[in-house]
């Protein structure tokens, strides 16, 4: 149990000369709320999941009633989804002829996504259709998915695919209320400069077609969230950004492997942690820098619980891209019902999949981003327990920086998602590409675009 593990970390002789600081988190008790006026049958799905609202979740729902974009940052397993997903499927529930679109960075989210909402028309009784639309939607079903669905998930590599042959989603696009664009923090650098004309071009297509739709962004913790989500999407939006759900008592432990003298690499020592974790019942993800380490240390791991546990060795796997999907499904069904009491996984698992919340994770190596490390150390945590966070160093001078200032993880902000609108190679891309979709005027430059014509 973690008491022995915490025990272990602090007395043993082989772990303590490598434990370089713990910071304990405390805990924070829920605050709940209601949202007036639900529709019964929302009110009845609530009720019969046993779901109390938290406060912040009320608060995004009343602002997404009001008509205003949010953006919602608060940390990972807080409910973000729930506070969006009410306020939408109460207006599809009401205006037969609504739609909306949700946009995912990976396949993944958009499945998982999938099952929540089917459960939630089934068990609301509505028939609004939810239904993925990318790269893997078959053929023969696409023309009835354009004409019947309400509710699209999609991804932005679809989405700029489609968007150029706007007129076979007309009736979509002239009754869209909703575009939810999930982990946004995921759109910075290149990638989500792309993503940032991308939705300037879908609000262009929007536009055209009488439909000036709300944006809703959940995101996790940032820095600048005015400037990015403004950047994101050309629009002001409300923030929500206090977490209400319940937090258990975090420890976090910052564990350096080369501290005094180093006898073990930093996936040896994580495989020595991995196996301290699963040995002592704790449920636990453990982060590594790549698909192979992941199999790795998954291997390591089985080796040697064969010859002391062996009725673990089954309930350990590793989990990363290029699995097959139904693969993948597996390890999440297995994380979420506990048969599975260790995955070892690249940051695939980082994203906001719901695979319910576990007793601890390691970290091994700095992820590269203050975002990055909080979204995966968000992982351990059920409810109101005690978890516990181990991130594991490499020699790197970066590394072992953080290990010697503590309190650039725990009381520096978040970095600065950032989105570049001034790069002319993106710009200019997107610009033929909204000349194909429609005719563009010099007005578009400014309205949508933010770029001068002259220098363009």
């Amino acid at each position: 149990m973690l008491k022995n593990v915490l025990e272990t970390l602090e007395k043993n002789r082989i772990f303590r000369r490598k434990v370089e600081h713990i910071e304990t988190l405390n805990e924070r008790q829920a605050q709940y709320g209601e949202v007036k006026d639900l529709p019964l049958s929302l009110q009845k799905y609530l009720q019969d999941s046993r779901i109390k609202l938290y406060q912040h979740q009320v608060e995004a729902t009343e602002l997404i009633r009001d008509g205003e974009n949010v953006l919602i940052t608060t940390p990972t397993a807080s409910g973000k989804t729930l506070a969006f997903n009410l306020a939408i499927v109460e207006t599809l529930s009401q205006d037969k002829e609504a739609t909306a679109l949700y946009i995912y960075p990976a396949k993944a989210l958009a499945n998982d996504q999938l099952n929540v909402l089917k459960h939630l028309e089934s068990s609301c009784g509505l028939d609004f259709k939810p239904n993925i639309y990318d790269g893997d939607t078959p053929k023969n079903i696409r023309p009835w998915i354009k004409e019947n669905s309400r509710l699209i998930l999609t991804n932005p590599y679809m989405l700029h695919l489609i968007m150029g042959w706007h007129h076979q989603w007309s009736s979509f696009y002239r009754n869209l209320k909703y575009v939810v664009i999930d982990e946004a923090h995921h759109y910075r650098g290149v990638f989500g400069s792309n993503v940032a004309f991308l939705i300037r071009r879908l609000r262009r297509i929007c536009n055209h077609y009488g439909s000036y739709p709300q944006f809703i962004l959940s995101s996790a913790t940032l820095a600048n969230p005015d400037e990015f989500s403004h950047n994101l999407v050309g629009m002001s939006f409300q923030e929500v950004n206090q977490d209400t759900s319940p937090s258990g008592k975090k420890h976090f432990i910052l564990y350096n492997p080369f501290a005094k003298w180093g006898d073990l690499s930093t996936h040896q020592e994580t495989k020595n942690l991995f196996q301290l974790m699963v040995t002592n019942d704790l449920q636990t993800l453990c982060f590594t820098v790549s698909r192979k380490m992941a199999e790795i240390i998954a291997m390591w791991t089985k080796r040697e619980l064969n010859e002391t546990k062996p009725d673990l060795v089954n309930r350990i796997t590793a989990y990363r891209s290029g699995y097959l999907a139904q693969e993948r499904r597996k390890i999440e069904k297995g994380l979420k019902t506990g048969s599975l009491v260790g995955v070892t996984c690249t940051n695939a698992l980082e994203l906001g999949l719901d695979i319910g919340s576990l007793d601890s994770v390691i970290i091994s190596g700095y992820p590269g981003t203050m975002i990055s490390t909080w979204q995966q150390a968000g992982r351990a945590g059920r409810a109101e327990n005690e978890s516990l966070v181990i991130m594991v160093a490499f020699e790197n001078a970066l590394d072992q920086y953080l290990m010697k200032h503590p309190e650039f993880l725990f009381h520096k902000s978040h970095e600065n998602a950032v989105i570049d609108l001034q790069n002319k190679k993106i710009t200019q891309g997107h610009l033929m590409c909204a000349i194909k979709e429609l005719p563009l005027t010099v007005d578009d430059f400014e309205k949508y675009f933010e770029a001068d014509y002259d220098t363009l």
